[in-house]
């Protein structure tokens, strides 16, 4: 492919992808009409009524105009700041959008059309541009040796992700900023611009605080490459390097930070706000392992304090394994990728107040290492927006749900016809209507049989899901078990969420970093040279 060719490709993928996130904004949004509370919609807007209308120093805290039972604001700095500017812009709109206490739960076209706008911009400046940067940063770094047709699959699977699109900008939320500046961070590491890396992760980290799901790699990955070198380890060098670094991500938190930092009380209270233990272990059928275990242990039954310590003290065993690898295989960048991925996974699968949509924070690494591991991470992403399905029908979202999976699906099986990596044909498998086949075999003229057990369990898992969504929609749950398909989704989803981080654990922690890699040169099918990933 030419160079224009490639640019016309990008610039055609960056305007579906922007159709597509426009198209879902017509639809509805969380808490659309309902009252007293509404929803995340609600509570973005007035998160700008309150940073716009109230002194700085009362954001966090409760007051006679800052109600923090109505939505208080419980996300970290820059979120505030980000709310600041937006309803500053809103106030140019129409200053009815944000006017203190008049202006809970508006629901007017104009004030929609501005909301879902401000999410648009921030895929278009944020989210699109880092997310292209981390899959080129990939491309450079880790899968050199790629065709052009994965690539634009690999770019077309991260920019059109349904699961992101459904939340942002269907559910309503600013996932795009935080997972925008995490992809940024990512794209900069993987480039060995690690100060680079650092500033971005802190961002991503002081916009939710969701994002500590990365943070023990970004950690662990850090620390080792201060020590290491081409040369081998070097103490003096290190220390310097570990003071930098050390000294940016501190200086970024103080500047941050820095209306809160003149009293103690004040700095506790924004920590209170941002990590708040009285909600629960999880929200809502979260598809994690203690919405499970809740089915026969109530775990609202017993202290948060001490259910905060039994899920941190899990969350460690789980996620530990895959960092202390990272920190003695620090130049290997797809273990960086595999170890972002371990640890989100694990932080969803056993952390403390897990919500549906914290499953985005495992798709982001994940998706970045689809063109190592491309039919594993399709099938993760397609179950991970599936898990979300009874968050999107509370919303009105199940058409443009299905609408995405199907248009994903047709996509990959167009797609996959004009790729050099790929042989579609003979199929093996009579039952792949979608391809997926070339997904599992690669470049192997004649896929094994785990390959074809594997297109067999997935289009068995795709059967499922379209039995599970029939029955949640249309089939009434017995009285006595209200919540009995929403439960079937969660738990069918945690299945599948617990054997990819066992997968993905044994991709990282039983390799040596070799990873058998296309060789262009090699003009049979199939032949392979054993490269070291970097």
């Amino acid at each position: 492919m030419t160079a224009l060719g490639g640019c016309l490709s990008l610039v055609t993928l960056v305007a579906a992808g922007i159709l597509l996130r426009a198209t879902v904004s017509l639809y509805s949004y969380s808490g659309h009409g309902k009252r007293p509370m509404f929803g995340d919609f609600e509570a973005q807007r007035h998160w700008q009524e309150v940073t716009v209308n109230l002194p700085i120093a009362d954001w966090y805290r409760n007051t006679t105009d800052n109600d923090l039972l109505y939505w208080g604001l419980d996300y970290p700095p820059l979120t505030a700041y980000h709310s600041f500017l937006v309803g500053k812009w809103a106030q140019l709109q129409d200053p009815k959008f944000v006017e203190l206490h008049k202006s809970r739960g508006i629901t007017n076209q104009g004030h929609k059309r501005f909301m879902r706008n401000t999410v648009l911009l921030a895929d278009l400046l944020i989210y699109i541009p880092a997310v292209l940067l981390a899959c080129h940063a990939v491309r450079k770094t880790i899968h050199r040796e790629s065709a052009t047709g994965v690539d634009l699959l690999f770019m077309a699977t991260a920019i059109l992700y349904p699961g992101q699109l459904l939340v942002d900008n269907g559910h309503f939320q600013y996932n795009n900023i935080s997972l925008g500046l995490a992809a940024a961070a990512i794209a900069a590491i993987l480039r060995n611009r690690n100060l680079l890396g650092a500033f971005f992760f802190v961002l991503a980290l002081n916009y939710k605080q969701m994002e500590l799901y990365h943070a023990l790699p970004f950690f662990f990955y850090l620390l080792a490459s201060c020590f290491k070198s081409t040369k081998g380890f070097s103490l003096g060098s290190g220390l310097w390097k570990l003071i930098k670094l050390g000294a940016l991500v501190v200086a970024t938190f103080a500047v941050l930070w820095s209306p809160w930092l003149g009293s103690v009380d004040s700095a506790l209270q924004v920590l209170h706000r941002v990590f708040p233990v009285a909600r629960g272990v999880f929200e809502d059928k979260v598809s994690n392992v203690w919405c499970i275990v809740n089915v026969f242990v109530k775990l609202r039954n017993f202290d948060n304090a001490h259910m905060a310590i039994v899920c941190l003290t899990c969350t460690l065993f789980a996620v530990l394994p895959s960092c202390v690898h990272l920190l003695f295989h620090s130049t290997s960048k797809r273990n960086f990728l595999l170890a972002l991925a371990n640890s989100a996974l694990g932080f969803f699968l056993f952390s403390f107040q897990v919500h549906e949509k914290s499953i985005l924070l495992a798709a982001l690494p994940i998706t970045l290492l689809f063109p190592l591991y491309p039919a594993q991470c399709f099938w993760f992403l397609q179950i991970a927006t599936f898990s979300m399905v009874p968050l999107l029908a509370k919303d009105g979202l199940v058409g443009p749900y299905l609408g995405l999976t199907v248009l994903t699906l047709a996509f990959l099986k167009i797609s996959l016809g004009f790729l050099t990596n790929f042989t579609l044909k003979p199929s093996f498998c009579t039952l792949d209507a979608f391809g997926v086949e070339s997904l599992f075999k690669g470049k192997r003229a004649i896929p094994s049989r785990w390959d074809i057990s594997l297109v067999h369990l997935y289009y068995a898992s795709l059967v499922a899901q379209a039995m599970l969504l029939l029955a949640f929609q249309y089939v009434p749950p017995p009285p006595q078990l209200p919540f009995l398909w929403p439960l079937l989704i969660s738990a069918f989803s945690c299945g599948h969420f617990v054997l990819f981080f066992v997968y993905f654990n044994c991709q990282q922690l039983l390799s040596n970093g070799d990873l058998k890699i296309v060789d262009k040169k090699d003009g049979a099918v199939g032949k392979t040279n054993k490269r070291k990933v970097k």
